[in-house]
Order: structure tokens, then C-alpha cells, then sequence
């Protein structure tokens, strides 16, 4: 900024350029504009903004098992961990086009052994069979530990959490769609947790309704 009497620019108040003239207590005053400069993000920075989007999109529609799933006391701290546990899990080409795969998507997690467990939609009986077997017991694979199956609508925050069995026995459970769901438009995962509920496994993608 400049102070200056001057009678060619006597009580100028106009812009030229960066630079604007005008009078503060009968003194001429030029004062340069501030320069504000926006860097154009680079594609890579783009991709990563599209991939945060697309996980925190992705992970609403787990809300009904994140919180029980990433051993949690809050939905926030559940998707938060969803978002970190999958972030690097969504595909982003050069057209800041996303794309995952909806099995591979981590909606619990821990340091539990997964469950060897499956799932089997049947069409005609609009119903989910589950079906695990026996592990061996290991330093972080118990008896008493609790499997779960979960079951979410595709297009909706919509889904079930179902208590199956523990590890410790084989088994197989039929859990029947709710009315109104779609057994084309649901995909089933299963994870395990321990008997007091602070600690989990790493969830196993098991079907897609759309694939079969």
C-alpha cells in the first residue's frame, strides 16, 4: 500500500489491473489487490475425492451391522472404519468412474479368524441358506465364537443381521426375505465374534443376488 498527494490522481477511486486508487481521510491510496490462485486439482487428487465419495456412499447402505461389525459404541466410528477398511477397494478410471466389488467390501473387521461359512439363495423360495462347518480351534478361531450372516438390499440402507450358530459345531440355518425384497436385488456376507462381543473377524463375501 502507498500514500501519495498528487493532483492527476486527486480523489481517484477506480481499479487498473491488480492495483486500486482511492482516499482514506483526504490522502490518495493505492493498495495492489490480492492475488488468489486456485490450482486446478490434478486427476489423481480427483480420483481420490470421487473414491472417499463412493465408499462413504457405499458404506450407508451397511448401516444395520457396521456398528456391530467393527465392534463399535457409535454408527460414526463403524463408518468411519468402513471407510478406511475400503477406501482402497473402489476403482476409479480416468473418467472419475467408480466401480467395486460389492463381495469383496470389508463390513466387519478384527482379529478374529473369518468363519468357513457359505450362503445359497433360493429363487424359487425367495430364502437365504447358510451353511458352516467346524474349525479347528486356534488362537483366534474359539468354540463359543458367534457366526453371523448378513443380508443387504443392493439399492436400499435396508439388511438384516442373523445369528446362526457358533463355530464350534457345523450347522446350516434358512432365513426367509422379509415381504417386498427382492432375492435378485440382496447380497450376503457372514463374519464371526467372540462370545462377549468386543471382537471380531474380517467378514467373508458369500453371494450376490444379481449373479444368480
Amino acid at each position: 500500500m502507498a500514500i501519495f498527494n498528487s493532483i492527476l490522481f486527486h480523489r481517484a477511486r477506480k481499479s487498473v489491473g491488480n492495483v486500486t486508487l482511492y482516499t482514506l481521510k483526504e490522502q490518495n491510496v493505492v493498495r495492489a489487490k490480492g492475488i488468489h490462485r486456485r490450482d486446478r486439482k490434478s486427476l489423481a487428487q480427483l480420483k481420490q475425492r470421487a473414491r472417499m465419495k463412493a465408499v462413504r456412499e457405499v458404506g450407508s447402505h451397511f448401516y444395520h451391522v457396521l456398528q456391530q461389525g467393527f465392534c463399535c459404541s457409535s454408527l460414526k466410528e463403524g463408518l468411519n472404519r468402513f471407510v478406511k477398511a475400503n477406501v482402497g477397494k473402489m476403482y476409479v478410471d480416468d473418467e472419475l468412474n467408480v466401480s467395486y466389488d460389492l463381495l469383496n467390501l470389508e463390513i466387519s473387521g478384527g482379529t478374529l479368524m473369518p468363519p468357513v461359512l457359505s450362503a445359497a439363495l433360493k429363487v424359487g423360495e425367495n430364502r437365504v441358506v447358510f451353511c458352516w462347518e467346524r474349525q479347528p480351534l486356534m488362537p483366534y478361531a474359539f468354540s463359543d465364537d458367534q457366526l453371523y450372516g448378513v443380508v443387504s438390499r443392493i439399492e436400499d440402507r435396508d439388511g438384516e443381521v442373523i445369528l446362526l450358530g457358533t463355530r464350534g459345531v457345523s450347522g446350516e440355518s434358512s432365513w426367509e426375505l422379509p415381504e417386498g425384497w427382492d432375492i435378485h436385488e440382496v447380497m450376503v456376507h457372514g463374519f464371526a465374534m467372540n462370545a462377549r462381543g468386543d471382537r471380531a473377524s474380517v467378514s467373508v463375501g458369500l453371494v450376490v443376488g444379481n449373479e444368480v
